[in-house]
């Protein structure tokens, strides 16, 4: 059928369509690839507005930088947009950058301002409180993140979502909010599965990605790592909506797949939906922090897997050993078989996604094409936004150490 085909017939369908269902119409379309058709829907019947806000991506966030960055400039509205973009992602490069480099007051003040612990050693704050006994204090960074999240999160976490649902009405289903999401992706973080099912049921993109290569069900998983309480109620539901059916991703020049009942498709899905924030200082951790910049490993994982229903990961294997088991048949060189290279040890029990690592992603015309790891999720970026150790790790050895700890350059070719 031609564009012109279906907006001649609009008279007669559009008495019996409604504005949800003529979405899903042409979100069907451009799964069809059938570009046109779908653009005339949405023009003839859906017209769907622009959005009267610039929503953050990394494009947006770079042109930002330079004068963000800049201590001569007086704009203090571009350095804000900088702090609370580091906030929404987890990314405290950011924002020690802007206090370091300008100052910046907002800044200054989420940085560490403690004593250092009299105890005649060298440890960490970390190490001193859990040796001690005591409960560390709230990092300023951490209570501002949150303070930040819930107050953009509030709408879509509302038991009464008709001002989401009406903004979709007049930008579309799949519109960016501010923050660069789309409102399912927002749905996802909340928790709000009765949202997410009226999203979905109204055609939203599942498969939608934002800056970090993250579909909805990626971010909801994400916040699982961080939020182990998150687990409790809200992602079984979530998994069973968004979680794609399968895992498909090609290593060593060959497809593999992952089913929803192998440990692998959690260990994977985990790896690539926290690789974002698996350096990050403003994340909440039980264990040392140094352990995290280096890689994944088994207890971090497991410590996430725990708080999973019983249903998604089942009680036997809720083993440190079975986990040490399933990470060392999947790693690169592992003599297994089937051997699925899904990953590669890095020191001691520390882990990152193959380099040769491609996922499928869905192109703008509706046609799926296999993406290497470092772009499809933009690790480039997540190395500018991460602590530097982190980033070291990322880039890997044939990256110079001070190249992978500013992230300024294009590093790509480094990466995994």
């Amino acid at each position: 059928m031609q564009a012109q085909s279906i907006v001649s017939c609009g008279g007669d369908l559009g008495t019996r369509l409604q504005q949800d269902e003529w979405a899903k119409e042409s979100r069907k379309l451009e799964l069809q690839g059938k570009q046109e058709q779908a653009r005339a829907i949405r023009e003839t019947f859906l017209k769907f507005r622009p959005t009267p806000w610039s929503a953050w991506s990394e494009a947006a966030i770079r042109a930002l930088e330079p004068r963000a960055l800049l201590k001569t400039d007086p704009s203090a509205k571009l350095k804000q947009a900088l702090l609370d973009y580091g906030l929404w992602h987890g990314q405290p490069r950011f924002i020690e950058d802007l206090a370091h480099q300008t100052a910046f007051h907002a800044a200054v003040a989420l940085m560490p301002q403690r004593p250092k612990p009299r105890t005649g050693f060298g440890l960490t704050d970390d190490t001193y409180y859990r040796f001690s006994g005591l409960t560390p204090p709230e990092k300023p960074i951490v209570k501002t993140m949150k303070t930040q999240r819930e107050r953009m999160l509030r709408p879509y976490a509302e038991r009464s979502f008709k001002p989401v649902l009406a903004d979709c009405d007049f930008y579309g289903v799949d519109h960016r909010v501010p923050s660069g999401w789309t409102p399912l992706m927002m749905a996802a973080r909340a928790g709000n599965v009765a949202l997410a099912e009226v999203l979905v049921q109204r055609g939203a993109d599942v498969s939608a990605t934002d800056e970090f290569g993250h579909t909805a069900w990626m971010i909801a998983l994400c916040c699982v790592v961080e939020e182990p309480a998150f687990a409790a109620d809200r992602i079984g539901p979530l998994f069973d909506l968004l979680a794609p059916p399968a895992l498909d991703v090609q290593t060593a020049g060959r497809l593999v797949k992952l089913e929803r009942h192998q440990a692998e498709y959690w260990l994977l899905s985990l790896m690539l939906a926290s690789v974002k924030i698996q350096g990050s200082s403003m994340v909440e951790r039980r264990h040392d922090a140094y352990r995290y910049s280096r890689g994944f490993f088994a207890d971090g994982l497991l410590e996430t897997l725990q708080a999973l229903p019983d249903h998604l990961w089942q009680a036997s294997r809720r083993r440190r050993t079975y986990l040490n088991h399933v990470l060392a048949r999947a790693e690169v060189g592992s003599a297994y078989r089937p051997s699925r290279k899904l990953w590669q040890r890095w020191g001691n029990g520390n882990y990152l996604p193959a380099r040769d690592m491609h996922l499928r992603r869905r192109t703008a015309d509706g046609h799926d094409v296999w993406v290497p790891i470092n772009e499809a999720l933009n690790l480039n970026w997540v190395i500018r936004g991460s602590d530097p150790w982190f980033g070291m790790a990322l880039a890997g050895p044939e990256v110079a150490p001070t190249r992978a700890m500013t992230g300024t350059d294009d590093i790509q070719s480094g990466l995994f």
